[in-house]
């Protein structure tokens, strides 16, 4: 069952609520339940952050929030399980959209909402198989988001193999499903761009590309202190090429870490929202728990630094721009 939800409506719908600015808690309950089954980032991929880092192109004379605006194509798509149909409101559909929309003002990167639709699917809801929905979802060019909120989203054979030695040991601690015989739900996980991919590549060759997210995650979900939305913006990060600013999990010299130089050597994800963390104190800097390509919780998410925005507008035009 599919219904659409028009752009008028959810942009007139969104200027009345307000989002992420609630209170500040403390540090999550859920000090394991976070976790980000993206994949590890390819050499292909690594190497355009190494050349990107030592590129005069990533020395900007001006802010990238002044730059001309990045334009995506973006469509939601609800999927869930038949039990679960009342489970993402329009309500929660168009806190999220305004939450995307302020979390990367900062790089000039505008989402232009080109529709959403609902799927009642128990195996698609589940993660059961990716491939299979997204060819019946997924719309667009390569350079088109899609975002997948699923309600029950899980582990799956395409997202049991965990990138980091972080991720899995945390993944009995993660969010268990509603009976013991399930697979573990993930919060998200999302296609980071591949450099194969070019202006001839078919459909079949990115078809799965796209940003997979646990429902209640959105704005006014029930998982407390990661029901703010901030899981979808910590995937589109991906999507846009970043990675974790953990990511090597590692203080020593030899680590690239996440190739950005002005996010601090991290060796630990945060869980929750500690005070002040800093897991490399012989290096400069605390770890950024603010980031959103940190773990943190929704709680502490605030933005992306000068140096991812102009990373990611680098990645746009090199890897998804007219493709």
């Amino acid at each position: 069952m599919h219904r659409g939800l028009c752009y008028s409506f959810l942009l007139s719908l969104s200027s009345a609520l307000l989002i992420h600015d609630q209170d500040r808690q403390g540090p999550s309950q859920f000090l394991h339940s976070e976790i980000c089954g993206t994949n590890a980032p390819s050499a292909a991929l690594k190497d355009a952050h190494q050349r990107f880092s030592s590129s005069l192109q990533r020395v900007m004379t001006e802010s990238p929030e002044s730059l001309p605006t990045i334009e995506i194509e973006t469509w939601f798509h609800v999927v869930s399980t038949s039990d679960q149909v009342n489970l993402v409101t329009n309500e929660m559909i168009a806190s999220q959209y305004v939450y995307l929309q302020r979390a990367y003002a900062n790089a000039s990167i505008s989402y232009n909402f080109m529709g959403v639709d609902r799927s009642i699917n128990d195996t698609w809801a589940r993660n059961g198989d990716d491939r299979e929905m997204k060819r019946a979802l997924r719309r667009g060019t390569y350079n088109s988001l899609n975002i997948y909120f699923q309600t029950d989203l899980q582990v799956s054979e395409s997202t049991s193999n965990v990138n980091s030695r972080h991720t899995k040991h945390r993944i009995d601690g993660i969010i268990s499903s509603r009976d013991s015989q399930s697979s573990p739900n993930l919060l998200g996980f999302c296609s980071l761009p591949d450099p194969k991919i070019n202006s001839s590549s078919s459909f079949d060759d990115y078809i799965t590309d796209g940003c997979n997210i646990l429902a209640a995650t959105m704005p006014g979900g029930s998982i407390s202190h990661y029901n703010s939305g901030g899981t979808a913006i910590h995937e589109v990060g991906h999507w846009h090429g970043l990675l974790h600013t953990f990511q090597g999990e590692s203080c020593a010299s030899t680590n690239e870490g996440d190739y950005i130089a002005d996010t601090p050597q991290q060796s630990v994800a945060t869980e929750g929202c500690p005070a002040i963390k800093d897991s490399c104190p012989n290096l400069p800097g605390l770890d950024a728990i603010h980031n959103f390509m940190d773990y943190s919780s929704d709680d502490c998410y605030q933005s992306f630094t000068n140096d991812q925005a102009a990373r990611m507008r680098n990645m746009w035009s090199s890897m998804r721009e007219g493709k």
